[in-house]
């Protein structure tokens, strides 16, 4: 693995990517949907991880894309679609590995079912964490080529810069961004896992 495409480049989650990337001479592209607002991430290209057309430029050439996405203003009921879209915008750019950055209320809670679906979890949060599990199903769903896992940090992410401990474990200790990269990083380079979710937590 020498090359990855970074959706989401501007948050927390995507700028760790990018600074480990850096430290591990991994060439990394940022990706954002208006480089004009974060002018700091530095050689940015304009891209939007829901357009087929826009991934598929961007990805090209690239051996994994990771998306640290958090799209707050986006419809719940267009996540399922816009998985869609990414997939088919790197099926058409030959990019054979996606990691996600998943949510932990899609993880299975302690009945057996996600987190989101058990009794007492706040309505007001249900829509966007259906959403989510929505982009999961789209993936578990899917046959083409591109190898996915969905790494799915604990629901305390903290900033330690130097900390980069982690384990795969749902709803451990609380992680740091900085270990999120190095799992995600790790993940693409090593390919351990394969078409499902995991959680990660801190070590």
């Amino acid at each position: 693995m020498t090359s990855v495409v970074v959706f989401g480049a501007g948050g927390r989650a995507g700028r760790a990517v990018l600074a480990e990337a850096e430290r591990r001479r991994v060439d990394a592209t940022p990706v954002l949907r208006d480089p004009s607002r974060h002018p700091d991430v530095a050689d940015a290209v304009p891209g939007d991880a829901t357009s087929a057309a826009d991934v598929e430029r961007v990805a090209r050439g690239h051996d994994a894309a990771i998306v640290a996405v958090y799209a707050a203003d986006l419809d719940p009921a267009a996540y399922g679609p816009a998985m869609r879209a990414l997939l088919e915008g790197l099926e058409r750019a030959a990019v054979p590995r996606l990691l996600l950055v998943g949510v932990a209320t899609t993880l299975p809670g302690e009945h057996g079912v996600a987190v989101f679906e058990e009794p007492g979890f706040p309505a007001e949060w249900r829509p966007f964490a259906q959403a989510r599990a929505d982009e999961v199903a789209v993936l578990e769903r899917y046959a083409g080529p591109v190898d996915w896992v969905v790494l799915t940090p604990p629901m305390e992410l903290v900033e330690k810069p130097g900390d980069t401990r982690y384990e795969i474990r749902d709803f451990g200790n609380p992680l740091t961004y900085a270990a999120l990269a190095c799992a995600l990083l790790d993940e693409a380079a090593e390919s351990r896992h394969h078409r499902r979710q995991i959680g990660i937590s801190g070590g």
